[in-house]
């Protein structure tokens, strides 16, 4: 904080710098000494296996073990060439000689239920019943009353 002429002004840090440093040690506590592979899992694996998986721990035997959801465990048994080199490749040096793979079971979240409301007014409803009321052909009427109904439906 500097004060200039009465007026504090003060040094503005970015969040994720503030946040490596308050992380380092726990990170550390759990065999990550390159929090690279963390907080980069993601460009690592790719946006589809980084929902699929979570890095846990490296052990000193540089062997990373990551949970996977089971359903997935095959096919990332595939990729783990891959994936190590795009570790060393990111860090720079061979940080990760194995990969192990704990399978683990995720919860699936609950779809939402969408409730219908009809954004349509009484007295809208009534003049478009007395329109379709006019056709004389049933299965047209049937149609045009399924389509105004779907048309002015809402979900919400």
């Amino acid at each position: 904080m500097k004060i200039n002429n009465g007026i504090k002004k003060y040094n503005l840090q970015n969040i994720s710098f503030i946040s490596k440093n308050i992380t380092k040690n726990i990170f550390r506590k759990r065999g990550f000494n390159q929090t690279k592979i963390i907080s980069e899992w993601e460009q690592i694996v790719g946006k589809e296996v980084a929902n699929l998986t979570t890095p846990e721990s490296i052990s000193v035997k540089k062997t990373l073990t990551v949970r996977v959801e089971s359903s997935f465990s095959l096919e990332f048994q595939y990729i783990i060439p891959t994936i190590l080199e795009r570790i060393e490749y990111l860090i720079g040096y061979k940080a990760i000689k194995k990969i192990n793979i704990k399978q683990s079971y995720r919860k699936v979240k609950k779809q939402k239920k969408y409730k219908i409301q009809n954004s349509i007014s009484n007295k809208e409803k009534q003049e478009l019943k007395s329109l379709i009321d006019n056709i004389n052909d049933e299965k047209v009427k049937k149609n045009i009353q399924k389509f105004a109904n779907s048309f002015f439906t809402n979900l919400k």
